[in-house]
């Protein structure tokens, strides 16, 4: 099966801005930032490229390590996205309905594993209807 390429969002090239901004700002190289987050370094590249999205936990550890507020990069994001996107429908706030969906879990289905017969109070005329037990005369 092959997978359709998945095209960024273009609030992901104002992410990847703010964050390449806030390493410069903290002096940080690329290769330093990719070892102690754990993102490799071409993931980080792309990232900071805008080619890929950056997941909500890849933000956090990134500002971890850079000692800055996730939040702080975010702003910049939004705030970057909302002066170059000015007409975009939904503005900054289509960027941040982007990092909220990626944390919001997905709508969970119904699937036939989730089936529970239940077990509970039926009438017991019911119940002997559903008895499939030969039932023996009793002896009085």
């Amino acid at each position: 099966m092959v997978r359709a390429k998945k095209t960024p969002h273009p609030f992901d090239r104002h992410l990847g801005a703010a964050i390449r901004a806030a390493r410069a700002r903290r002096d940080v190289s690329r290769e330093v930032l990719s070892t102690q987050t754990g993102i490799a370094l071409s993931n980080l590249k792309r990232r900071e490229d805008g080619a890929n999205e950056t997941t909500v936990s890849e933000l956090e550890r990134i500002a971890a390590v850079l000692r800055v507020p996730a939040r702080e990069i975010v702003d910049m994001a939004l705030s970057d996205y909302a002066s170059h996107e000015p007409d975009r429908p939904g503005g900054p706030q289509d960027g941040l309905r982007k990092l909220l969906a990626s944390v919001s879990d997905a709508p969970r289905t119904i699937d036939d594993a989730d089936n529970v017969t239940y077990i509970g109070h039926v009438a017991p005329a019911a119940r002997d209807a559903a008895n499939t037990d030969e039932r023996r005369p009793t002896s009085d």
